[in-house]
């Protein structure tokens, strides 16, 4: 994939999901959610592996984490679980050559609490689920509203 037909290299295709951002990275909701709450943080740099990122994307990257996380977990009712996921390389399972985070709030009543393997394949098949335009689009903002996020105009 070239970073012309890259969804995360194109702001025009990921600026409605998109409920965060900080310098080198984008926070967006996933179109494919496994769970509620599943969202993806990807540098808006084109990049397929973290060895490739800066040193201040690498720290960005990290505080990203460390900021988004912990307020996915209360909003989706999380008991201090999540996965956090890359899939990189060819035989990873990974959809788009560009380097994404996920971020899957968990709680004890997700579909998955008994069966964590079939989360991961259902990562694989994700598109084939995609949620009601309409249920994405409350959810982003919602979030915005959450991180105080105001898209900018620019896309």
């Amino acid at each position: 994939m070239s970073r012309k037909n890259d969804p995360f290299c194109n702001r025009e295709s990921i600026w409605a999901v998109i409920y965060y951002e900080t310098k080198y990275m984008n926070v967006l909701y996933n179109l494919y959610p496994v769970v509620k709450g599943h969202t993806l943080i990807v540098p808006k740099r084109h990049v397929k592996d973290l060895n490739e990122l800066s040193e201040k994307e690498a720290v960005d990257l990290i505080k990203t984490i460390r900021y988004i996380t912990p307020k996915l977990l209360r909003v989706y009712n999380a008991d201090r679980s999540y996965n956090l996921v890359a899939q990189v390389g060819p035989y990873s399972g990974r959809s788009i050559e560009h380097l994404h985070i996920h971020i899957i709030p968990r709680n004890k009543y997700d579909m998955y609490r008994d069966y964590n393997d079939r989360l991961y394949a259902d990562l694989r098949r994700f598109e084939l689920e995609k949620l009601a335009k309409h249920k994405i689009e409350r959810e982003v903002e919602r979030l915005r509203r959450i991180f105080k996020y105001k898209l900018s105009a620019k896309r």
